[in-house]
């Protein structure tokens, strides 16, 4: 780790601020994240300034400037084609909600400033002018020795913004840090302040958890802190439960191990960690003692969308994640491709290969080892059913229901719409078959009474692995 930063590294925007500050006889500091990812050798995704100029003084530096977060000092510069995040040195009070400061105080100093942060790594400043590293609080130490350490009082940390608790755990693992003893501590006895939070809050942050590489790591802190079943608390059962899984002791080791095993998208790992949560209410023995779980994918779908719609997902989100979980058991090898056609022709191809994803997370969290041959076949037929586009909708039948009318001597009624649905049924079997000639001539046969071809039945009860 270095101990230096180099200017060169810093967007041009963010130089051109600080340089414009100093000017005028401001102090300004790089601040927060950047720092901390800039000494670790990393591209950081934000930059911000604090600086000892008010807001209203920013403002009237620079021609084009939002005050995004005026109660709080912040002003987001407009310059040189990009937006620079502006914040005047503050000092806060108490939290008297677990989440804001009841007033903010402007400060003059950078060390008042970062007395407030959370974390040391993050109190690290950078003076935009001399070059100088501020670091009150023992951050760099820190950074060398991995280790996440709460600024002051670990406790008084939590209990000003419960969200700090979860943002140790994405901060450790996404580092590969240690949480430090005194702050691991404090962090398991304040778990419970999560429930003060906004479910939009803990969503965003657990989702932010999701995307980590180490998430199994991620999971397996919030689940030993105690803070993951505050978030679900529809998981704590699931710790008890026996998986009858290879090496893995309970269902919530699988679960775990899922989501680890599902590509870095936090909605598809999220599908991971609850997808068979419908376990625990289907659970039944067999009077062989064999333990069955029937229905338990239809039932995890249904808790899904009660946890998704608690957590303010949206109904698009939920509608994907519960899609996933309800159909996880019905990716086999005899799924055929008609099915693959219906469910690309509801959802989308992208949603498609995400369920063989899931699937193959949860075989190989199974005890599956090396490759699933099957699965691969199927993730090749859907990529084949999009590039030759065969998920057909019904108005891109080769006939209308004008057809269907003019062919059988009939008006409009249900009758027309029968026919119609059959017929996309029969071009989802066969896509050739949607041709003029090939389907007035079953127009014909239906329309005269005789039977037509059935049509195979989506996999969606398959027996319960």
């Amino acid at each position: 780790m270095t101990r230096r930063l180099d200017p060169q590294k810093i967007p041009p925007p963010v130089r051109k601020v600080g340089e414009v500050l100093a000017s005028h006889g401001f102090q300004a500091y790089l601040v927060g994240g950047s720092v901390r990812d800039m000494l670790l050798g990393d591209a950081p995704n934000d930059f911000d300034i604090a600086t000892d100029a008010r807001p209203w003084e920013v403002a009237a530096l620079f021609p084009h400037t939002i005050p995004v977060g005026a109660a709080f000092g912040s002003v987001l510069v407009e310059i040189e084609g990009g937006f620079v995040d502006v914040t005047t040195f503050r000092k806060e009070h108490d939290y008297v909600d677990g989440r804001r400061p009841s007033r903010v105080e402007y400060a003059d100093a950078i060390e008042d400033d970062l007395a407030r942060r959370d974390f040391t790594v993050n109190a690290i400043a950078w003076d935009m002018a001399s070059g100088r590293l501020a670091d009150p609080h023992g951050g760099l130490d820190d950074l060398e020795a991995c280790l996440i350490r709460a600024v002051g009082d670990p406790v008084e940390r939590f209990r000003e913004d419960a969200l700090r608790t979860l943002r140790a755990v994405r901060l450790a693992a996404r580092l590969s840090f240690d949480i430090e003893l005194d702050t691991w501590r404090a962090l398991e006895t304040e778990a419970q302040g999560v429930r003060r939070l906004s479910a939009e809050r803990v969503r965003d942050e657990l989702f932010k958890i999701l995307e980590v590489d180490d998430v199994q790591r991620a999971l397996g802190m919030l689940r030993e802190s105690g803070l993951l079943f505050e978030i679900l608390p529809e998981l704590k059962e699931a710790d008890r439960v026996a998986s009858f899984k290879p090496g893995q002791p309970t269902l919530l080791d699988h679960l775990i191990l899922t989501a680890a095993g599902c590509p870095p998208d936090p909605l598809l790992r999220f599908a991971g960690l609850l997808h068979d949560l419908g376990k625990i209410s289907t659970r039944a023995i067999r009077a062989d003692g064999r333990v069955t779980y029937h229905g338990h994918a239809r039932a995890g779908a249904e808790l899904a969308r009660r946890i998704g719609t608690r957590l303010r997902l949206s109904k698009r989100e939920i509608e994907r994640m519960a899609g996933w979980i309800e159909r996880h058991m019905s990716v086999d090898p005899s799924i055929s491709a008609k099915t693959l056609r219906r469910w690309m022709l509801a959802w989308d191809k992208e949603w498609l290969i995400d369920l063989v994803h899931l699937c193959r997370a949860d075989a190989w969290a199974s005890g599956w080892q090396g490759e699933i041959p099957y699965l691969d076949r199927v993730q090749q037929e859907v990529e084949e059913i999009h590039r030759r586009g065969e998920a057909l909708p019904v108005r891109r039948l080769a006939i209308d229901g004008h057809d269907v009318m003019r062919e059988l001597g009939i008006g409009p009624g249900p009758r027309v719409g029968e026919i119609l649905s059959r017929l996309h049924e029969a071009v989802l079997e066969d896509p050739a078959k949607n041709t003029r000639e090939a389907l007035l001539q079953m127009a014909r046969a239906w329309g005269t009474g005789k039977d037509a071809e059935p049509g195979d039945r989506e996999g969606e009860n398959a027996d319960e692995r």
